[in-house]
């Protein structure tokens, strides 16, 4: 059977469980030891000061619902304002006056000037990297259009060595190298353009088999270059006219 925390009397309890009880206020309260924060307390202090809280913390919810849109900083300025013109006298400071309500609508003004300022720089920002985008992509798309070249599989590579930069204020496609630096086509210092990264990446061996039509390998090179249009020998299987060719080589005994 369960012990009660409190007894108003011991009468009818045997002496073992009596022996289990301290007298205090007129009442009997179990004698228990705490441990590891358990103990045998009256918490019914705690508990009328927890709804306390409790009621004090709605209560200041509902207030601040009514100041949620308000700036806590700007709101102590405007009451400092406030104070200050309290202080003047009308009759006798009204040039004070006038000043600190032109100096009030001053700052309004230039804080919503600066604000459209802000966005109108965001807005430029974003447009000029849509122009640049454009620009790089039309000239890319050309340049790879002309050269045969696979513009779902070169343009992005096209991309990413190329920038846009203004000149004279226009607006220009520079080629860059791998650490964003100009590119240099030749010897005497002329800028690389967009055809002629188009002509490089198609002559390597990363990016030219991503050419079609003009019969190159990885290397940019013509396979049977020099030999004019005679078929490539020994190719058993090549074309038709290389394959003939092949078996004529390998059975010379069949000729004629």
């Amino acid at each position: 059977m369960a012990l009660k925390a409190i007894l108003e009397s011991l009468d009818g309890i045997d002496d073992a469980t009596k022996a289990l009880y301290v007298e205090k206020d007129g009442k009997f309260l179990l004698d228990v030891e705490g441990v590891d924060g358990f103990a045998l307390e009256d918490v019914n202090g705690l508990k009328t000061a927890l709804g306390k809280e409790r009621t004090t913390r709605e209560n200041l919810e509902k207030q601040i619902v009514k100041f949620k849109d308000i700036d806590p900083d700007r709101a102590r300025a405007a009451l400092e304002e406030l104070e200050e013109l309290k202080k003047l006298d009308p009759e006798k400071e009204a040039d004070k006056i006038a000043n600190a309500k032109v100096e009030a609508a001053k700052a309004q003004l230039l804080e919503k000037h600066n604000g459209e300022i802000t966005a109108r720089d965001e807005r430029i920002g974003h447009l000029t990297k849509t122009v640049e985008g454009l620009l790089i992509d039309a000239a890319a798309t050309s340049a790879l259009a002309e050269a045969k070249g696979s513009v779902e599989l070169l343009l992005p590579h096209v991309r990413s060595h190329t920038r846009v930069k203004e000149v004279d204020g226009k607006f220009a496609v520079e080629v860059v190298d791998k650490d964003g630096n100009a590119k240099i086509a030749d010897a005497k210092g002329t800028p690389m353009d967009i055809a002629g990264l188009v002509a490089e990446m198609k002559g390597s061996d990363a990016f030219g088999r991503a050419f079609e039509g003009s019969g190159q390998s990885g290397s940019g090179k013509q396979p049977g270059a020099g030999g004019g249009n005679a078929p490539k020998r020994g190719n058993f299987g090549g074309t038709r006219e290389e394959r003939a060719a092949a078996i004529a080589d390998k059975f010379p005994e069949l000729k004629g």
